[in-house]
């Protein structure tokens, strides 16, 4: 019995390097494209006004995304990002909270920390 092994290419294409030497991030990010809906609510507080926003995804991780948006969202803020369902894939929502917020030329670059896993939209 002879055993072959095969060479995989691995394409790091899309994976972005970190934007800073520091950066001590845990999870590899991967570009993202689309568009998304989300809610947020200043401070965690569910009492407060909630905005629906669109959002631009950059890119993505384990832990977090990264996204733009064309006005600034409060640092801590909470946010539900609600994933359509895509052909046979069933939709999700992710929930997290705003840990940046840079003012660049094309709007704000909005950084994400998620709170916890996908959650999938029930089918009605």
């Amino acid at each position: 019995m002879s055993t072959q092994h095969t060479l995989k290419l691995i394409d790091d294409s899309a994976i972005e390097p970190d934007s800073y030497l520091f950066d001590r991030r845990r999870c590899m990010r991967r570009r993202a494209s689309g568009h998304v809906t989300a809610v947020s609510t200043p401070d965690d507080h569910f009492e407060s006004p909630k905005r629906i926003r669109p959002l631009q995804l950059v890119d993505s991780s384990e832990t977090g995304i990264g996204a733009f948006s064309h006005e600034p969202i409060e640092l801590g803020s909470r946010i539900v990002m609600f994933f359509p369902p895509h052909g046979n894939e069933k939709g999700f929502d992710m929930v997290g909270s705003v840990v940046r917020c840079i003012k660049n030329d094309k709007g704000y670059r909005i950084g994400i920390q998620l709170k916890a896993c996908a959650t999938p939209v029930s089918a009605a």
